[in-house]
């Protein structure tokens, strides 16, 4: 299998890994988070899940930006059109 865009695959990559982590963490840091309170609560760490989400839309939004003004690049030919 050849990799055509590698940007996007080390993109793609980045997110496996975020939501790898988000997975393993979120169980540590509840029972963690238990184990300091002496009792059961919700709290902050049942947002990390939430945050890694935050993580990977602004991942998928650098790569987006990136894509167009590769593309803008194309399509002017180099220069750039300053309004």
């Amino acid at each position: 299998m050849k990799i055509s865009d590698k940007k996007k695959f080390i993109v793609r990559v980045i997110e496996i890994l975020v939501i790898i982590a988000t997975i393993i963490l979120t169980p540590i840091a509840i029972k963690y988070a238990t184990a300091v309170r002496d009792y059961e609560a919700v709290g902050g760490e049942y947002l990390l899940p939430i945050f890694a989400l935050v993580i990977i839309l602004i991942i998928e939004t650098i790569y987006e930006a990136s894509e167009e003004s590769k593309k803008n690049k194309k399509k002017n030919g180099g220069k750039q059109k300053w309004n």
